[in-house]
């Protein structure tokens, strides 16, 4: 009898154990379905070659399309979604190796290569007149996009974007000059400074989903490394954006950490049919008011541009 009870002890410990562990990841993808769900997004996969891209779609209007960042997801754009689906169709793509897409052999993670797969998408979705956004990397990988594409698209909106370096030094690339690099924490305190760094607050996330993220990133580390040095190899966009056609917006946050924010200015300099928004308080990401400021600028923009 004894042996039994050491041996259902040692089962629930190990079913304990197994829940605890799994418990984020299940209540992750339940919340990202819900919230999907409610905003009437249908999550869909298209395939090409032996790979695919996972993608969100819904909605009824002039279509957007979406393009995260680099270590992001299509997620990234939720609170974005809720203030524009039910006037727009929504199309949110997780890029190659990011989120829930495949990551292709032969694929190169530098902004042009990116670019060209994020064509090949459109290609097989058949999109034609649609909005573009942007963040970050998906910032530079749409810009290079809209200059190859301007039949395609009724407007270009970009977020912070990645693309001109005109010697400009951020906070981010200071530290990795000095051997750190926050886009690979690798305890929570790291992840915090990560986060202050991105959206200029400490993230609102007890320690128990932090560890839990912080093993989902640690998973893909070997990959994420090697996509970031390809990133950084990125050809400058400045003979680029002169080309760019598309009636364009850009947010700037002028308290980015993550790119020094006068680099978005050579956008502006750049590009002939681009208007500026400033968010003062606007760091990487845009949070609490600074976001408010963000989806409403793009908001209006999207509207006179349908």
């Amino acid at each position: 009898m004894k042996k039994k009870f050491t041996y259902i002890s040692i089962v629930f410990i190990a079913l304990f154990f197994s829940i605890y562990s799994f418990l984020p990841h299940f209540l992750s993808k339940y919340n990202t379905k819900k919230t999907f769900n409610e905003l009437g997004l249908t999550t869909k996969e298209l395939k090409y070659d032996n790979d695919y891209f996972e993608y969100v779609e819904g909605g009824e209007g002039p279509v957007i399309v979406f393009v995260h960042g680099f270590q992001s997801s299509k997620n990234f754009w939720v609170p974005y979604m809720k203030k524009l689906n039910k006037d727009y169709t929504i199309i949110a793509i997780d890029l190659p190796g990011h989120g829930n897409s495949s990551s292709p052999k032969d694929q190169k993670y530098d902004i042009n290569s990116l670019a060209q797969t994020l064509s090949r998408f459109v290609e097989e979705k058949g999109l034609s007149d649609f909005h573009l956004v942007g963040s970050s990397m998906g910032g530079g990988v749409v810009s290079i996009y809209a200059s190859e594409h301007p039949d395609k698209l009724k407007s270009l909106t970009l977020m912070n974007p990645l693309g001109i370096d005109r010697g400009l030094r951020s906070e981010l690339q200071l530290l990795l000059e000095n051997g750190k690099n926050l886009f690979f924490p690798s305890s929570l305190d790291e992840f915090d400074e990560m986060a202050l760094y991105l959206t200029g607050k400490k993230i609102n996330l007890n320690n128990y989903f932090k560890k839990y993220v912080l093993t989902q990133m640690n998973k893909r580390y070997f990959f994420f490394k090697k996509a970031f040095k390809e990133l950084l190899s990125s050809t400058p966009l400045d003979n680029v954006l002169p080309k760019i056609e598309t009636r364009s917006l850009i947010i700037i946050g002028k308290k980015d950490r993550i790119i020094h924010p006068d680099s978005f200015e050579y956008f502006v300099e750049l590009m002939p049919n681009i208007k500026a928004v400033r968010i003062e308080n606007g760091s990487h990401v845009f949070v609490d008011q600074s976001f408010e400021q963000a989806s409403d600028s793009m908001q209006e923009f999207l509207k006179e541009n349908s």
